[in-house]
């Protein structure tokens, strides 16, 4: 599209290597303000738009401060902050929301997926204020007012009413990195695991540190001949993503992580 600009996340790929989490939040912050300063006036930009928590991208999660300043930038030259929560949204993250992991309220914000369990359901959430600037009938959809959909969305909703939900994402997603990390301490192809709550990923790499698709395809071939499935993320196509459902069992996790270290060890036969 025209007129849209991109500034970096401040991940791993996006940044100088060889830096801090600490120095890519200075990165990402001086390359945004930049952006703001030589390529496009501030005044003539509508709204930043983003995922507080990465999701094709391989899973990254950002600095508390960087999100908080990106609001802050927004604040201070009156532009709309919007989040894409459609996948580290709806307790994903351990929070209903993720914008709340950085106490930061977005002006609007986009959800889908998992707002009815799977069925085709998404939606745009904003104030009246915002939403009552959209002269009638300017947007609309097709599938609208889904009666099948809608009724799965309340059906979603009653199941984080009690809390129970939410407290097994944090739990569960706690032991997942645990045993991710010793992982990692085992085989040294995986170089890194991130995350939160249960939205989890890891990488493959090489000895040099130069990621490892090649790897992953074999760790993926050797999944599916077990009979679990993956997804793999971000750029480099080295990155395996973990979004288990949020009701998912300690047994569960331990089933698919013999799966994935089954196919690791075929790796060296």
């Amino acid at each position: 599209m025209d007129n849209v600009y991109f500034a970096p996340y401040p991940g791993k790929d996006l940044c100088p290597a060889g830096i801090t989490e600490e120095e890519r939040t200075d990165y990402a912050l001086f390359e945004l303000n930049k952006l703001l300063k030589y390529v496009v006036y501030p005044e003539d930009v509508a709204c930043i738009y983003m995922e507080p928590v990465m999701g094709e991208g391989c899973y990254v999660v950002p600095s508390k401060k960087f999100v908080q300043s990106v609001r802050e930038i927004c604040d201070k030259h009156g532009i709309l902050l919007i989040f894409d929560e459609i996948q580290c949204g709806y307790g994903r993250t351990g929070k209903m929301w993720a914008s709340q992991n950085f106490d930061v309220v977005p002006d609007i914000m986009t959800v889908g997926n998992a707002i009815a369990g799977g069925l085709p359901m998404s939606a745009v959430i904003s104030t009246p204020e915002i939403m009552d600037k959209w002269p009638f009938d300017t947007h609309g959809t097709t599938f609208g007012g889904n009666p099948c959909a809608a009724a799965a969305g309340c059906a979603v909703l009653k199941e984080f009413e009690d809390g129970t939900l939410i407290e097994n994402v944090n739990k569960m997603g706690a032991y997942l990195k645990e045993k991710l990390f010793a992982l990692k301490e085992k085989y040294p192809c995986i170089s890194d695991v991130r995350g939160i709550g249960l939205m989890v990923a890891i990488e493959f790499s090489h000895e040099d540190g130069s990621p490892a698709p090649d790897i992953w395809a074999k760790v993926k071939k050797g999944c599916l001949e077990r009979h679990m499935l993956t997804l793999n993320c971000g750029v480099n196509g080295n990155g395996m993503r973990f979004a288990t459902p949020l009701e998912v069992k300690k047994e569960e996790i331990d089933e698919g992580l013999s799966i994935l270290e089954a196919s690791i060890q075929a790796l060296s036969l």
